[in-house]
């Protein structure tokens, strides 16, 4: 049983069981091979185009890349116990470094954000917590965060084009989608009518036409339903911004959603920090924001759940939070949760969240996913404080 135990330690683990045995310079040599190994590995994650850091559970930098370095404004010898608190708040406020040791952080936590320091910078940060290893008759504990961020500033300015472009390419396959849930509901009306037109003969089939005529006009709301979630698809619009309260918005959305919300015995609790937390947007486009991200919640967990909406604001944001308790999202699936046609439901389009993620971004704010296979998804919508308006405004004014 001992021999089981040895064969299963890591190899660093086996080394340094052997410290004690090691004379001086055969101590030496380990310790120019170590060395030798962590240069080549720093050497490696330099040529990474993504910046890597690695923090302990106190926040602090343990170890960082040139990239990493580069993205948070650090020189080189400043990079040693620094706590990314001080040296990139907005990156830390984004990772929700004051939970790390919670049980219910996240096991991956991705961020699409925009930093203003050391200059504006669009970032794509995904961070895994680390952990000690477990001894026998323990649990494993969070040692810190690993955090890996992806510099897509440069791609925005061709983000509209590639979406409009994946758009045609992928257009036809969705248009066939569409017209195959088009044809069931069409051949329902179709058969409906024809009992209706031979019921008129007979006066004494008034209530066999009743059920007709109601099937007819539920098959019509069904084909108006398809159509213009592919229309919102494929036709966004400009956002007509006006100042509204986000609460009021999230009320009437989740009225919207009432029927579905009591099939499944499921409440939704509203947790708000602020009684008017005013923002500016396009109130029908934020409505749809709502209406996608609750029925994504509605869809992930069982009957009688509960689905928590917190809303409050920070410094920078006016945020949303969206807390269910549902089936979570697998590792290898959240970082394509944005994509178009992208959906791991039965009968989703996948199209939902890229909306999402598009009129989030028209109206200059971020949408943040924490998710926990089988434990639950956050989803955080943070709407900056400032309107997006006044912003450009501001900034045309300063170039003239």
């Amino acid at each position: 049983m001992e021999v089981a135990n040895k064969s299963n330690r890591n190899p660093l683990d086996r080394v340094l069981g052997r410290l004690d045995d090691l004379d001086e310079v055969n101590l030496g040599i380990l310790v120019q091979r170590l060395a030798r190994e962590r240069k080549l590995l720093e050497t490696v994650f330099d040529v990474i185009r993504d910046g890597v850091l690695v923090l302990d559970e106190k926040g602090l930098l343990t170890y960082s890349n040139q990239q990493g370095r580069n993205l948070i404004g650090l020189k080189d010898k400043h990079t040693e116990k620094i706590n990314i608190r001080k040296a990139s708040p907005e990156i830390a406020r984004a990772l929700g470094m004051d939970r790390t040791q919670d049980p219910s952080y996240p096991e991956v936590v991705m961020r699409e954000m925009q930093i203003s320091y050391p200059e504006v910078r669009q970032l794509r940060i995904y961070a895994v917590p680390i952990e000690r290893s477990a001894s026998k008759d323990s649990e494993a504990e969070k040692a810190g965060l690993a955090v890996v961020m992806t510099d897509f500033t440069e791609e925005l300015d061709d983000l509209n084009a590639k979406i409009e472009s994946e758009k045609v390419s992928s257009i036809m396959d969705l248009a066939a989608g569409v017209a195959h849930e088009l044809g069931n509901p069409l051949n329902s009306i179709n058969i409906h009518l024809q009992l209706l037109q031979r019921n008129l003969k007979n006066k004494d089939q008034g209530q066999k036409m009743e059920k007709s005529l109601k099937s007819c006009i539920k098959e019509v709301q069904r084909l108006d339903g398809i159509i213009s979630h592919f229309l919102k698809a494929i036709r966004p619009s400009d956002p007509d911004f006006k100042k509204i309260n986000l609460l009021k918005v999230i009320e009437e959305t989740v009225r919207i959603r009432e029927k579905e919300l009591n099939a499944k015995k499921i409440s939704v609790s509203m947790e708000a920090g602020v009684r008017e937390p005013m923002i500016h947007a396009d109130v029908e486009q934020i409505k749809q924001v709502f209406f996608n991200v609750i029925g994504n919640a509605l869809d992930a967990v069982g009957e009688k759940s509960t689905i928590r909406i917190v809303t409050g604001i920070d410094d920078h944001y006016v945020f949303a939070k969206i807390v269910d308790q549902g089936i979570g999202i697998r590792k290898e699936d959240i970082s394509r949760v944005f994509e178009p046609y992208f959906t791991t439901k039965k009968s989703g389009h996948g199209i939902g969240m890229m909306i999402v993620h598009r009129i989030m971004r028209d109206h200059g704010g971020e949408v943040g996913i924490d998710s926990k296979e089988g434990s639950g998804t956050i989803v955080t919508l943070n709407f900056p404080r400032k309107s997006i308006r006044r912003t450009l405004l501001g900034s045309a004014e300063s170039d003239k």
